[in-house]
Protein backbone atom coordinates (compact mmCIF):
# COMPACT_ATOMS: atom_id res chain seq x y z
CA UNK A 1 0.00 0.00 0.00
CA UNK A 2 1.50 3.76 -1.21
CA UNK A 3 0.25 6.64 0.89
CA UNK A 4 0.77 10.16 0.06
CA UNK A 5 1.48 12.31 3.29
CA UNK A 6 0.69 15.95 3.75
CA UNK A 7 1.17 18.37 6.88
CA UNK A 8 0.88 22.06 6.57
CA UNK A 9 -0.28 22.38 10.06
CA UNK A 10 2.97 23.91 11.68
CA UNK A 11 5.90 26.50 11.10
CA UNK A 12 8.01 23.19 9.37
CA UNK A 13 5.69 21.60 6.67
CA UNK A 14 6.25 18.50 4.55
CA UNK A 15 5.16 15.66 2.38
CA UNK A 16 5.77 12.50 2.33
CA UNK A 17 5.54 9.49 0.56
CA UNK A 18 5.12 5.31 2.54
CA UNK A 19 5.07 2.41 1.21
CA UNK A 20 4.65 -0.95 2.81
CA UNK A 21 5.18 1.12 6.38
CA UNK A 22 8.38 2.28 4.76
CA UNK A 23 8.88 5.98 4.91
CA UNK A 24 10.55 6.04 0.86
CA UNK A 25 10.67 9.96 0.43
CA UNK A 26 9.88 12.63 2.56
CA UNK A 27 10.86 16.74 1.43
CA UNK A 28 10.64 19.00 4.50
CA UNK A 29 9.99 22.73 4.10
CA UNK A 30 9.31 26.32 6.05
CA UNK A 31 5.44 27.37 5.22
CA UNK A 32 5.41 30.62 6.87
CA UNK A 33 4.30 33.09 4.05
CA UNK A 34 5.13 30.90 1.50
CA UNK A 35 3.05 27.49 1.85
CA UNK A 36 0.82 28.69 -1.11
CA UNK A 37 3.54 28.56 -3.35
CA UNK A 38 5.59 25.96 -2.21
CA UNK A 39 2.62 23.08 -1.33
CA UNK A 40 1.91 21.90 -4.99
CA UNK A 41 5.49 22.32 -6.48
CA UNK A 42 6.43 19.84 -3.32
CA UNK A 43 3.60 17.51 -3.98
CA UNK A 44 4.89 17.42 -7.66
CA UNK A 45 8.18 16.98 -6.93
CA UNK A 46 7.27 13.72 -4.32
CA UNK A 47 5.13 12.12 -7.24
CA UNK A 48 6.00 13.31 -10.80
CA UNK A 49 4.07 15.36 -13.55
CA UNK A 50 1.01 13.05 -12.98
CA UNK A 51 0.13 12.03 -9.91
CA UNK A 52 -2.05 8.90 -11.00
CA UNK A 53 1.43 7.40 -12.16
CA UNK A 54 2.38 7.19 -8.43
CA UNK A 55 0.11 4.21 -8.25
CA UNK A 56 -1.35 6.08 -4.83
CA UNK A 57 -3.75 4.24 -2.85
CA UNK A 58 -4.67 7.41 -0.36
CA UNK A 59 -4.05 10.44 1.04
CA UNK A 60 -3.46 11.05 4.41
CA UNK A 61 -3.36 14.81 5.78
CA UNK A 62 -2.55 16.59 9.19
CA UNK A 63 -6.05 18.28 10.59
CA UNK A 64 -4.44 20.26 12.98
CA UNK A 65 -4.59 22.14 15.61
CA UNK A 66 -1.91 24.59 14.74
CA UNK A 67 -2.19 26.88 12.05
CA UNK A 68 -5.17 28.45 11.21
CA UNK A 69 -4.36 29.11 7.62
CA UNK A 70 -2.00 25.98 6.85
CA UNK A 71 -4.31 23.65 8.16
CA UNK A 72 -6.76 24.39 5.68
CA UNK A 73 -4.80 24.74 2.98
CA UNK A 74 -3.46 21.36 3.50
CA UNK A 75 -6.61 20.08 4.28
CA UNK A 76 -8.42 21.77 1.11
CA UNK A 77 -5.14 20.34 -1.15
CA UNK A 78 -5.58 16.87 0.01
CA UNK A 79 -9.61 16.80 -0.43
CA UNK A 80 -9.09 18.04 -4.28
CA UNK A 81 -6.16 15.42 -4.50
CA UNK A 82 -8.38 12.45 -3.16
CA UNK A 83 -11.44 13.63 -5.34
CA UNK A 84 -9.57 14.03 -8.75
CA UNK A 85 -7.61 11.12 -8.39
CA UNK A 86 -10.29 9.10 -6.82
CA UNK A 87 -8.65 8.11 -3.80
CA UNK A 88 -10.02 6.99 -0.12
CA UNK A 89 -8.22 9.96 2.81
CA UNK A 90 -7.94 10.09 6.10
CA UNK A 91 -7.44 12.77 8.35
CA UNK A 92 -4.72 12.35 11.23
CA UNK A 93 -4.41 14.70 14.56
CA UNK A 94 -0.84 16.37 15.26
CA UNK A 95 -0.87 15.09 18.30
CA UNK A 96 -1.40 11.35 16.82
CA UNK A 97 1.82 12.01 14.73
CA UNK A 98 3.87 13.15 17.84
CA UNK A 99 3.09 9.83 19.86
CA UNK A 100 3.34 7.98 16.68
CA UNK A 101 7.02 9.01 16.06
CA UNK A 102 8.09 8.38 19.84
CA UNK A 103 7.79 4.67 19.89
CA UNK A 104 6.36 4.50 23.22
CA UNK A 105 4.91 1.19 25.26
CA UNK A 106 1.20 0.36 24.70
CA UNK A 107 -0.43 1.63 27.41
CA UNK A 108 1.92 4.82 28.06
CA UNK A 109 0.34 7.97 28.84
CA UNK A 110 0.72 10.58 27.17
CA UNK A 111 0.23 14.85 27.51
CA UNK A 112 1.25 16.58 24.37
CA UNK A 113 1.51 20.10 24.84
CA UNK A 114 1.55 22.72 21.71
CA UNK A 115 2.58 26.04 21.61
CA UNK A 116 -0.65 28.39 20.92
CA UNK A 117 -0.92 32.11 21.74
CA UNK A 118 0.15 34.06 24.82
CA UNK A 119 0.01 31.79 28.13
CA UNK A 120 -2.16 29.22 26.58
CA UNK A 121 -1.67 25.80 24.64
CA UNK A 122 -3.22 23.30 22.32
CA UNK A 123 -3.19 19.98 25.13
CA UNK A 124 -4.12 16.78 24.39
CA UNK A 125 -4.27 13.45 26.28
CA UNK A 126 -3.42 10.26 25.07
CA UNK A 127 -3.07 6.58 25.78
CA UNK A 128 -0.62 4.45 22.99
CA UNK A 129 -2.04 1.31 21.82
CA UNK A 130 -0.40 -1.89 20.88
CA UNK A 131 0.26 -0.66 17.61
CA UNK A 132 2.06 2.57 18.84
CA UNK A 133 -0.94 4.82 17.41
CA UNK A 134 -2.15 7.38 20.81
CA UNK A 135 -5.65 7.45 21.15
CA UNK A 136 -7.03 10.52 21.93
CA UNK A 137 -8.88 10.68 25.19
CA UNK A 138 -10.87 13.88 24.25
CA UNK A 139 -10.09 15.80 21.60
CA UNK A 140 -7.21 18.78 21.89
CA UNK A 141 -8.08 21.87 23.80
CA UNK A 142 -7.14 25.03 24.20
CA UNK A 143 -6.01 25.50 28.30
CA UNK A 144 -3.81 26.98 30.61
CA UNK A 145 -0.37 24.66 32.53
CA UNK A 146 -1.61 24.37 35.53
CA UNK A 147 -5.25 23.37 33.66
CA UNK A 148 -3.57 21.23 31.13
CA UNK A 149 -2.11 19.26 33.35
CA UNK A 150 -5.09 18.93 36.14
CA UNK A 151 -7.00 17.52 32.57
CA UNK A 152 -4.98 15.21 31.85
CA UNK A 153 -4.29 13.33 35.40
CA UNK A 154 -8.08 13.17 35.34
CA UNK A 155 -8.32 11.57 31.92
CA UNK A 156 -5.43 8.95 32.89
CA UNK A 157 -6.62 8.64 36.61
CA UNK A 158 -3.08 9.00 37.35
CA UNK A 159 -0.11 10.90 36.21
CA UNK A 160 1.08 11.14 32.49
CA UNK A 161 3.94 8.96 32.51
CA UNK A 162 5.52 10.74 29.12
CA UNK A 163 5.21 14.84 27.85
CA UNK A 164 6.18 15.61 24.50
CA UNK A 165 5.38 18.71 21.73
CA UNK A 166 7.13 21.63 20.90
CA UNK A 167 6.23 23.65 24.34
CA UNK A 168 7.54 20.87 26.28
CA UNK A 169 11.11 21.67 26.75
CA UNK A 170 10.66 25.06 27.46
CA UNK A 171 8.54 24.04 30.31
CA UNK A 172 10.10 21.19 31.47
CA UNK A 173 11.02 22.96 34.73
CA UNK A 174 7.12 23.46 35.55
CA UNK A 175 6.22 20.06 34.56
CA UNK A 176 8.79 18.75 36.47
CA UNK A 177 7.80 20.76 39.72
CA UNK A 178 4.25 19.40 39.18
CA UNK A 179 5.07 15.50 38.19
CA UNK A 180 8.36 14.79 39.65
CA UNK A 181 8.85 11.64 37.75
CA UNK A 182 7.54 13.14 34.73
CA UNK A 183 10.08 11.89 31.21
CA UNK A 184 10.16 13.91 28.71
CA UNK A 185 10.27 12.93 24.37
CA UNK A 186 13.35 13.74 22.67
CA UNK A 187 13.11 17.13 20.82
CA UNK A 188 13.77 15.82 17.57
CA UNK A 189 9.50 14.28 17.36
CA UNK A 190 8.00 17.31 19.07
CA UNK A 191 6.18 18.62 15.89
CA UNK A 192 4.15 16.09 13.22
CA UNK A 193 5.18 15.13 10.30
CA UNK A 194 4.12 13.82 7.00
CA UNK A 195 5.85 10.80 7.17
CA UNK A 196 3.98 9.98 10.74
CA UNK A 197 0.94 11.39 9.41
CA UNK A 198 1.29 8.47 6.44
CA UNK A 199 1.89 5.77 8.62
CA UNK A 200 -0.98 6.18 10.85
CA UNK A 201 -2.96 5.93 7.59
CA UNK A 202 -1.32 2.88 6.38
CA UNK A 203 -1.31 0.91 10.00
CA UNK A 204 -5.20 2.15 10.30
CA UNK A 205 -6.21 1.44 6.69
CA UNK A 206 -9.95 1.87 8.03
CA UNK A 207 -9.84 5.77 8.40
CA UNK A 208 -9.08 6.14 4.83
CA UNK A 209 -12.72 7.00 3.31
CA UNK A 210 -13.34 8.12 -0.32
CA UNK A 211 -16.54 10.34 1.20
CA UNK A 212 -13.75 12.79 3.32
CA UNK A 213 -12.60 13.99 -0.07
CA UNK A 214 -16.10 16.08 0.76
CA UNK A 215 -16.46 15.45 4.44
CA UNK A 216 -12.68 15.73 6.27
CA UNK A 217 -12.92 18.92 8.54
CA UNK A 218 -9.54 20.57 9.69
CA UNK A 219 -9.53 20.38 13.66
CA UNK A 220 -9.97 24.31 14.50
CA UNK A 221 -9.54 24.69 18.14
CA UNK A 222 -9.51 28.45 18.59
CA UNK A 223 -11.30 31.08 16.62
CA UNK A 224 -9.76 32.34 13.25
CA UNK A 225 -8.22 35.82 13.33
CA UNK A 226 -11.78 37.18 11.54
CA UNK A 227 -13.99 35.98 13.83
CA UNK A 228 -12.23 37.69 16.96
CA UNK A 229 -11.95 41.10 15.16
CA UNK A 230 -15.48 40.70 14.03
CA UNK A 231 -17.18 39.11 16.83
CA UNK A 232 -18.49 36.58 14.97
CA UNK A 233 -18.64 32.65 14.92
CA UNK A 234 -18.18 30.84 11.74
CA UNK A 235 -18.84 27.43 12.81
CA UNK A 236 -15.65 26.41 11.66
CA UNK A 237 -14.81 24.84 14.90
CA UNK A 238 -17.53 21.67 14.22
Amino acid sequence: MTILGIETSGRIAGVALVRDVEVVDERTFESRMTLNQRLAPEIVALLGESPREADLDGIAVGIGPGSFTGVRMGVAVAKALAHGLDLPLAGVSAPEAIVAGLRADPGTGVCVLQKARADELYATTLVVEADGIGRECEPTRVLTLPRALRTAEELLGAPPTLFAGDAVEELAQQLRAVFADAEFAAQEPSHSTAGQIARIAHARPQRLDAENAFALTPRYVRVSQAERQFGVDLGLRG
